[in-house]
């Protein structure tokens, strides 16, 4: 039997993940959670061989709760969700995941997702797959790290950055004022040596700086 944990904070979605799976052999899900850290903490405790990940959760969001499962379990994890964004992809690979699904997937995909990643196989979700055949050379895998130091908050700024947070939306997150979170962005931008946004985006998924 194949234990699988779901964690996405839309009911609708967990209900309809479950429903798909309810008449399916050998998988069980054994439970559902509404953040990440519940999903960390489920998996540290209990025998889960896939945990269905969604990226955007509370408390904690499924990129840094699937670095900190695969670091810590031998639970393997499978991003369910709507980004097709190169960067999230690349944030999740990088953050141990060995699957990347799209919501709009039908359930035929979902189980040969499962049933490949039990073998130990990548899975990528057709639409995802194209995505990352067509980018170039450099691979995301074989891009080294340049000499990047950030602070504690400078890579909570950029990880909320790279989720598409806006610095109002990040002042509220962090309980930071507006202009504080206009300051941290600027600073990013200049150790960073990009002019924007997208290159921030971009340095964090080929330099893996997040997690150095």
């Amino acid at each position: 039997m194949i234990n699988i944990l779901i964690a996405d904070d839309h009911q609708i979605v967990t209900d309809g993940i479950k429903n798909l799976l309810s008449e399916e052999p050998l998988l069980e899900i054994v439970q559902v959670v509404h953040d990440g850290q519940s999903a960390v903490d489920y998996c540290t405790e209990h025998s889960v061989d896939i945990c269905l990940m969604d990226i955007n959760m509370p408390i904690m969001n499924g990129i840094d709760a699937c670095k900190r499962i695969t670091t810590k379990t031998s639970t393997k994890v499978i991003a369910i969700t709507n980004h097709q964004e190169l960067a999230f992809i690349y944030n999740m690979i990088n953050a141990g995941a060995y699957g990347y699904l799209l919501k709009i997937s039908g359930k035929d995909i979902l189980v040969k997702a499962i049933h490949q990643v039990m073998q130990d196989l990548k899975y990528f979700s057709p639409r995802v797959k194209e995505l990352i055949e067509a980018m170039d050379s450099n691979s995301y895998s074989e891009i080294k790290s340049p000499d990047i130091s950030l602070s504690r908050r400078e890579k909570e700024i950029l990880k909320l950055i790279v989720l598409g947070y806006t610095n109002v939306e990040i002042s509220t997150k962090l309980y930071i004022s507006k202009n504080t979170a206009d300051t941290h962005r600027k600073n990013l931008l200049r150790k960073l040596n990009v002019n924007n946004t997208a290159g921030l985006v971009r340095i964090a998924y080929e330099t893996n700086v997040l997690y150095s």
